[in-house]
């Protein structure tokens, strides 16, 4: 704890970013009220800041700040993490390894050099990878065995750093082994591969976007031809035997049964066409055949 001190004045606390510490009003001893971490996004240079004001009982009351320092040491707080999380690789040893190194939130002493070694459970890990250590910051996972089968694999690779005491992690990288061309590059099928499809898998997709393809082309046949067949039997129809101009329209409806006042007379073909030809222009009733030719209608 520490105190800031102002006879007959009232202390409060004017900013605490990280709301760390607790002041009291009376005395101004300053205790913390949480853990100081020195990674915190509040910290700068090590050096946590927070800002005090004092006031007197005058009138008017006179009053000032003050900033308070605190300076963070570093502790081995923090296990080293392990870069990259994920990586490729030829699924045979002699083309290519993987790089990998460590992060560490910590400082100089408590980072490096770092320690690199797979666990031994479970056996399989051991069985088919290898570590190289190249320096205190970085090495090489590579294949022990001269083949892997194609897939993705999880490696746990145990990460220790120099602390005192020494803190350590388990991480996981996960590997995509692939086939790989003459370059070292992974294949486009050996990419399909590794995202845990087998070669049967693979035959199996490949067939199925064949039959769909094949669907799809013969259903756009079947579309052209029906269309084509519809075109040529609309130009095989004679005009002649088009019905559409052979009917008529008549406004005149009659009252059904109950309607008795009618004279059949009125449709029966007259015998000649005296009474219509000596007719006076005028007002023809619909049903009336026209006198003069039928009109001819364009095709």
């Amino acid at each position: 704890s520490r105190s800031l001190h102002a006879a007959g004045s009232k202390i409060s606390k004017l900013s605490d970013p990280a709301n760390w510490l607790n002041i009291n009003a009376t005395n101004g001893q300053i205790t913390t009220a949480a853990v100081l971490d020195r990674e915190s996004d509040y910290i700068k240079n090590n050096v946590y800041e927070a800002t005090f004001l004092a006031a007197d009982n005058g009138i008017p009351p006179a009053s000032g700040t003050g900033t308070l320092q605190i300076y963070l040491i570093d502790i081995n707080d923090n296990a080293p993490e392990l870069l990259p999380k994920e990586a490729q690789i030829c699924e045979k040893p002699n083309l290519n390894v993987i790089n990998i190194t460590a992060a560490d939130a910590d400082i100089d002493p408590n980072v490096g050099p770092f320690v690199f070694e797979l666990p031994s459970v479970p056996s399989a890990v051991r069985k088919n990878w290898t570590i190289t250590r190249l320096n205190g910051d970085y090495a090489q996972l590579s294949l022990r065995i001269m083949y892997l089968e194609a897939g993705v694999y999880d490696v746990p690779i145990i990460v220790t750093d120099s602390g005192n005491p020494p803190l350590y992690s388990t991480s996981v990288i996960k590997v995509k082994v692939c086939p790989c061309d003459e370059n070292g590059d992974c294949t486009t099928i050996g990419a399909v591969a590794a995202a845990g499809l087998g070669t049967g898998a693979i035959i199996a997709i490949l067939i199925c976007i064949i039959i769909l393809l094949t669907m799809v082309l013969l259903f756009v046949v079947w579309m052209k031809r029906r269309e084509k067949e519809r075109h040529t039997k609309q130009l095989l129809i004679d005009p002649e035997d088009d019905v559409r101009d052979n009917i008529l329209k008549y406004d005149e409806e009659g009252g059904g049964e109950e309607d008795q006042d009618y004279d059949l007379s009125q449709l029966q073909q007259p015998e000649t066409m005296d009474h219509v030809l000596n007719k006076t222009p005028g007002v023809r009733r619909v049903d009336e055949r026209p006198i003069g030719a039928e009109p001819q209608y364009p095709i």
